[in-house]
């Protein structure tokens, strides 16, 4: 048996570490193109990152095209929503107010956005909490007074100081000159019981006004010597969104 030479098994040597080379440069660069295209395609499928204003300004651009498709009440005959107000209370939350020319709608909607697109999800009507919403600051603020607790009627109190001061005086805290008013304006020197009767909104100033009745001890309705029986307050909702009082009965 004859054995190679050691100067022959040197080519084959040389043959087999070329051909792992070669190997190992092939499986590099289809690595290196695999990798390519998945950074390629992941960055063309990634959606841009946008501000919560550009989200906002793509709502109101949104809102304002579509108010007559996502309204859930159709417009009346011959007309169509126009919006009046537009407000961001929250990031995702946009409070609209619109109007057909008859009716008045205040609507709340929830939303994403999916750049370039604007998906909706939840809409609720709450035309009618915002007389709900004033109607409850007024029973609370009566009902405050009434039970002599003037520091809580303060602070739904948002009407003119002036108004109160000669009940109290110039530097008396606004408690006080509450205390004040209902004292000096009553019968009874205090607060009385009371009936929500009417209601109505004003369009120019948006305060809601309420007909207020009172009853005196003896269960018979207050009237005065003119013989005026119904007397008027106004809530207005505030900056925070809470309605306060803007106008006392005997003002």
């Amino acid at each position: 048996m004859v054995k190679p030479s050691p100067a022959a098994s040197i080519p084959q040597a040389h043959k087999i570490l070329r051909t792992i080379l070669i190997a190992l440069l092939v499986l590099f660069s289809v690595a290196s193109v695999a990798f390519s295209l998945f950074v390629l395609f992941t960055d063309l499928g990634k959606k841009p990152e946008i501000s919560s204003a550009q989200a906002r300004g793509l709502f109101t651009v949104f809102i304002y095209d579509y108010i007559d498709e996502v309204h859930p009440q159709k417009p009346s005959a011959g007309h169509s929503w126009t919006i009046d107000q537009l407000d961001f209370p929250n990031k995702n939350f946009a409070r609209v107010t619109a109007s057909d020319g008859l009716l008045r709608s205040k609507l709340e909607f929830i939303y994403v956005v999916e750049y370039p697109n604007v998906r909706i999800l939840k809409i609720n009507d709450i035309t009618g909490r915002d007389l709900e919403d004033a109607n409850v600051a007024v029973i609370r603020f009566l009902t405050f007074m009434q039970n002599g607790d003037y520091a809580n009627a303060a602070v739904l109190y948002a009407g003119p100081i002036s108004r109160l001061v000669p009940y109290g005086g110039p530097n008396s805290p606004l408690p006080v000159l509450l205390e004040g008013y209902c004292t000096q304006t009553s019968p009874a020197k205090k607060c009385l019981p009371f009936h929500i009767n009417e209601s109505s909104r004003d369009p120019i100033s948006g305060e809601y006004r309420f007909i207020v009745n009172y009853e005196l001890p003896d269960t018979t309705q207050l009237t005065l010597p003119n013989g005026k029986t119904d007397f008027v307050m106004a809530a207005k909702v505030m900056e925070d969104g809470f309605y306060k009082i803007t106008a006392l009965p005997f003002d």
